[in-house]
């Protein structure tokens, strides 16, 4: 039958499909082998339910359809619209809701889901809107591909396999999930008993580690590394005493413990490179390798990048427009910094993170409190501190107006790549960090400064191995880099990189040192977006906690972390440590991944929180419109 012509009835579109099976799937060789195709009674069955299910016969249709679901593993509603020639391939758990529209000649994978976004949100549609997507004809739906919602994918579209589809896809368009990384590596030796373990380790494959999560040192065994592993006593789990080749319990940042240590470790049974990729290691991993003269960073750069006005005085030996810096130890030292270098400008400690203690000081006014301020931070180790030591020196620094985006990079052997550039949300009365998003929605001019500015300060501060993470303004004057850190990112960012460029920055930094990962292009694509949200609320007290696991199911969901329990104290946002959690997501692209992030916050996470008039709210996704460092 020609192309154009409509089959006559029922037994006409049927012997259609047949025809289909056997043009378009190469293992078929006649119509009587396409009679036993594996999906080929799910179309049919489908066409015969659909004319019932048209006809108000929902009961029998619906049944004709379990029938079809026990047979091929296919689940396609009665009510779905399926076009003409359309071919699903094995078609394992394929799912087609009732409101979809298939369109001619669409090709369908296996594990392909056009789904509905959620009973919670489908029940408030009115009657007979469609929940479901509409597919163009000519489309290709790669396998695993998932699209959601009452969205349009047009003619000749093309989703591969694994994308996530929230919104509509214009014709001839093509919707790429990241795609996974392929490094070459050693064959994984079998784990030796631990009586086994001592002097039977290549010091070659083995690595000191200082400092480490479970799935720090996880990634390193998956390498094929031998570990050996300092670690804190308040820090030791279950998994690191399992899967460490080598464990020594000790104040990794304290240098008098740690050297006889590394000495002895150095030994027997020896290691190639120390290495940290946790703030508090950092430090004593370079140290290690100076003592032996190892490959690794070292610490002049290591120090050069956590002290942070050691950071600003060697940038200025080198450049004469870098921002100005002075340590801050009298309260005179305020008036005398405004008086050379105006306001407003910021007070920070020299070595914390998180924002903690970050103060802008925009005029006279502000300096008593800054300084009070300075004081009462001085010297403490509280629950707000992620670190394991003390803050003692704050340093002051010119302010730099403009918004603030963050650098995720890898060295290998001083030529620098930048992997991604991360958008950062900011709190508009604090320098809390409220989101990240990857790609930054940047114009190409604005991201070639950018990575120009971060592998020329990288150059100036030594770094030739390695990640960092570096923060950047970008200023009228051009980008400025505010600080760095031979470390990973934290707030799931390393998640967002590899949610959205396929690439896991401490795998790499595991890795390389030993080349067992492959180097990266100059300019990594991304495939996707990625975007972390985080959960906030009005000052109160936590009264329960509820829908953490449920938003990890949820689709595009790569991490959930909640930090809040009930009875915890809710304080107005001053730094990242007031956040009562994250949700990192991922989608067809930025801004796609923050509308994301807040509907997963919004459906699944309930956060009650009770204020002191006896009132109780949820707490929700903070506002991310805003750069972070550009004030409301």
């Amino acid at each position: 039958m020609p192309r154009g012509e409509r089959p006559e009835g029922l037994l006409g579109l049927l012997a259609e499909d047949l025809r289909t099976v056997v043009e378009r799937d190469p293992s078929v060789r006649s119509r009587r082998e396409a009679l036993l195709h594996p999906v080929l009674p799910a179309l049919w069955l489908h066409r015969a339910a659909h004319l019932l299910h048209r006809r108000g016969r929902r009961l029998p249709a619906r049944l004709l359809m379990v029938l079809a679901r026990a047979i091929t593993g296919v689940e396609i509603h009665p009510g779905a619209v399926l076009g003409r020639r359309v071919f699903v391939d094995h078609g394992a758990a394929v799912v087609i809701g009732e409101t979809a529209v298939v369109g001619d000649d669409v090709t369908v994978y296996h594990q392909v889901t056009l789904g509905a976004l959620g009973w919670w949100r489908d029940n408030l549609r009115p009657e007979g809107e469609r929940r479901h997507p509409v597919i163009g004809s000519r489309v290709v739906l790669g396998v695993g591909a998932t699209v959601l919602g009452p969205v349009h994918v047009g003619d000749d579209a093309v989703v591969g396999a694994q994308a996530l589809v929230l919104a509509d896809v214009p014709a001839g368009a093509h919707v790429c999930a990241p795609m996974a990384t392929v490094s070459p590596r050693r064959p994984r030796p079998p784990v030796p008993s631990p009586d086994e373990r001592r002097g039977s380790m290549d010091p070659d494959s083995t690595v000191l580690i200082v400092g480490a999560t479970d799935e720090t040192v996880r990634k390193a065994k998956e390498l094929g590394l031998r570990v050996l592993l300092l670690q804190h006593p308040t820090k030791v789990t279950a998994e690191q005493e399992e899967l460490a080749d080598v464990l020594r319990v000790l104040d990794y940042t304290d240098w008098a413990a740690v050297e006889p240590v590394a000495r002895s470790l150095r030994e027997e049974p020896g290691f190639r490179v120390a290495l940290s990729i946790t703030e508090p290691g950092l430090e004593n991993a370079g140290r290690i390798n100076d003592l032996f003269g190892l490959d690794g960073t070292g610490y002049a750069v290591t120090r050069r990048l956590r002290d942070k006005l050691a950071m600003r005085r060697h940038l200025a030996g080198l450049d004469p427009s870098a921002v100005a810096a002075a340590p801050l130890a009298r309260r005179e030292d305020l008036d005398a910094f405004a008086a050379a270098h105006g306001y407003p400008f910021i007070v920070k400690p020299t070595d914390a993170t998180a924002s903690i203690g970050v103060l802008r000081v925009g005029g006279p006014e502000d300096a008593e409190q800054a300084w009070e301020t300075v004081e009462r931070l001085r010297g403490t180790r509280t629950d707000r501190v992620s670190t394991m030591y003390l803050l003692q020196d704050f340093l002051m620094e010119e302010y730099v107006e403009g918004p603030e985006f963050s650098v995720e990079a890898f060295s290998f052997a001083g030529r620098h790549v930048v992997v991604a550039i991360t958008e950062k949300f900011g709190h508009h009365d604090s320098f809390a960090e409220l989101g990240h998003a990857v790609p930054a929605r940047l114009d190409e001019p604005e991201q070639d400064r950018i990575r120009a500015s971060v592998g020329r300060f990288l150059d100036q501060i030594g770094l030739r191995d390695g990640v960092s993470h570096t923060e950047v303004r970008l200023a009228a004057r051009g980008p400025v880099i505010i600080e760095s850190h031979n470390r990973i990112a934290g707030d799931l960012i390393p998640e967002l990189v590899r949610g959205a460029y396929g690439v896991d920055l401490t795998e790499y930094a595991l890795g390389w040192p030993f080349r067992l990962v492959a180097e990266l292009p100059d300019r990594p694509e991304a495939y996707a977006g990625a975007c972390v949200r985080s959960l906030v609320s009005e000052p109160g007290r936590v009264e329960s906690v509820e829908g953490g696991g449920d938003a990890a199911a949820r689709d595009g969901v790569l991490d959930v972390r909640i930090t809040a329990k009930p009875g915890d104290t809710v304080h107005a946002v001053r730094d990242n440590w007031d956040r009562l959690g994250l949700v990192a997501v991922v989608g067809p692209d930025t801004t796609a991944a923050i509308r994301r992030g807040a509907e997963v916050i919004e459906e699944a996470i309930r956060i009650r929180v009770a204020g002191e008039d006896g009132r109780t709210w949820f707490a929700h996704a903070a506002e991310a419109g805003s750069p972070a460092g550009v004030r409301a």
